[in-house]
Parts: C-alpha cells; sequence; structure tokens
C-alpha cells in the first residue's frame, strides 16, 4: 500500500491479512538523521516516526530489507547506526510478533 507523504499522519496503522514484507528506503528519513543517502529529503521521516510504523504493523512481517544508505556521505556512521536500530525493530516484530 501506498500513502502519499501529505496523507500521511502519526496514526496510520497498516493491517494484513497476508505475509508482510517490509522495505525501508532510508532516503525517507530527514537528512538530519540520516546524512548517508544519496537523496535527501528535508522534512522527512523521523527514526521514531519510522520505528511507529514497524511497531503498528498488522500482520506476519516475513521478510525486510533496507536500502538506500549511501556511507560515503556519511562519515560518522549515523545512517548506518539508525539503520540497525530499524532492523533490530524489524528482528523483535518478526520473532515476537
Amino acid at each position: 500500500e501506498i500513502i502519499p507523504m501529505r496523507e500521511w499522519h502519526r496514526d496510520i496503522k497498516f493491517e494484513f491479512n497476508n505475509p508482510v514484507y517490509l522495505s525501508i528506503d532510508m532516503d525517507c528519513l530527514d537528512p538530519g538523521f540520516a546524512p548517508g543517502v544519496s537523496h535527501y529529503e528535508p522534512g522527512g521521516f523521523t527514526p521514531r516516526d519510522v520505528i511507529s510504523i514497524i511497531q503498528g504493523v498488522k500482520g506476519l512481517i516475513v521478510g525486510a530489507d533496507i536500502v538506500e544508505v549511501n556511507p560515503k556521505r556519511d562519515h560518522h556512521g549515523m545512517t548506518a547506526s539508525v539503520g540497525a536500530k530499524f532492523l533490530k525493530e524489524i528482528l523483535d516484530r518478526m520473532i515476537n510478533g
């Protein structure tokens, strides 16, 4: 399901009857949180927004990917650290439901 950014709000919940494959594109984040991407999205999501989405998905998450990381643009590894946090949250959902 695709929801345009202008229609997104924190209270949206995603509910699926079938298995879910979650794909997180790191350039959806505000560059203050994820400078290591190829395309910046000023005013984008915060890490807390994305974690809330991960935790709020109603359905069985069977797989996931985290894409659009460009380490050449992130000399301090902040983007990878945020991505690792997302991975931890996704794995928790996959293991504990």
